[in-house]
């Protein structure tokens, strides 16, 4: 009997050994974690750090340490009709292994918040990780800022990652074209993320050629969530529930559609939704643009 354990308890051992050592180190995150967690926790094995802004801030007004750079425009193309959409999914994986990231690592992303293309990307990043199926990724609360809050290292150096070996796991489901919103849009609850004024028809961007919403829709802006500190770096504290989520008209099991201009607000709603508890969510990649360069119908 002694013998068949001290067997078994090798074969224990020899399993453990064999598992990578970044599959072992990090405690699942799911949405959200703080600058005090991350510092904690920064220096995990298999805990990768990415930063939504341009190389000149990152190369020369600091990054936390450790963490690799990427920007907004490295993740989207333009069509032809000015519509934004994602890379395809062998792009996206590329770019994900140039950072450096592993099957199994979890990520945390966060932004400088010196404009909103970086709160906005930064977003936008963290649906893109649950498209591709990784879902091991959140997102540091209150981005640069948060982190200088809590007096966070900074660091300086850049060294470019070693070349990771990300997979992608396409979960299309998680999406949705104009065509398909078109379809089903009186059917389900398709949550619009501009400003009130876009929504009600009485503004629109100057790159939207329509004003109006989508019939039937509502509104939560994602502007609502922004806040700007005293150096004038945009964030969003994530732990401020969004206001439509207060009203008792919303429950976690009914599929939402969340929309916006171009996708990368409706993007935000998505990780705000998300980490309030909602799963069942489609982001409308292409937006309220894509949807005016095929007529579709607007009310007012």
């Amino acid at each position: 009997m002694k013998t068949n354990r001290r067997i078994l308890t090798i074969l224990c051992l020899s399993w453990l050994l064999s598992i990578p050592t970044n599959a072992l180190a990090v405690n699942t995150i799911d949405g959200l974690v703080s600058a005090t967690w991350l510092k904690e926790h920064r220096l995990d094995p298999g805990l990768k750090i990415i930063e939504m802004s341009d190389s000149s801030s990152f190369n020369f007004e600091g990054h936390i340490p450790g963490a690799v750079s990427t920007n907004k425009s490295d993740w989207r193309f333009q069509e032809p009709d000015g519509t934004l959409l994602h890379l395809p999914d062998n792009a996206l994986q590329d770019l994900i292994q140039n950072l450096g990231i592993h099957d199994d690592d979890a990520v945390v992303i966060y932004y400088k918040g010196k404009n909103l293309n970086e709160v906005l990307g930064a977003h936008y990043l963290f649906w893109l990780f649950h498209r591709l199926g990784h879902t091991q990724v959140a997102m540091l609360n209150k981005g640069w800022h948060g982190w200088l809050e809590q007096n966070g290292e900074i660091e300086e150096d850049n060294m470019a990652p070693a070349r990771g070996n990300f997979k992608v796991r396409s979960l299309r489901a998680l999406e949705i074209n104009s065509v398909e919103l078109y379809a089903i849009h009186r059917h389900y609850n398709v949550i619009d993320g501009r400003p009130a004024s876009h929504f009600s028809g009485k503004q629109k961007f100057p790159a939207n050629n329509r004003y109006g919403r989508i019939a039937g829709s509502i509104n939560q802006p994602w502007e609502e969530y922004l806040q700007t500190d005293e150096k004038g770096l945009i964030y969003i504290d994530a732990e401020t529930q969004p206001s439509l989520l207060q009203k008792p008209m919303l429950t976690q099991e009914q599929p939402l559609i969340l929309t916006c201009f171009g996708g990368t607000g409706g993007a935000t709603n998505y990780f705000m939704f998300y980490i309030n508890g909602y799963r069942n969510l489609r982001l409308h990649d292409a937006g309220i643009r894509h949807w005016n360069t095929l007529q579709l119908p607007l009310v007012q």
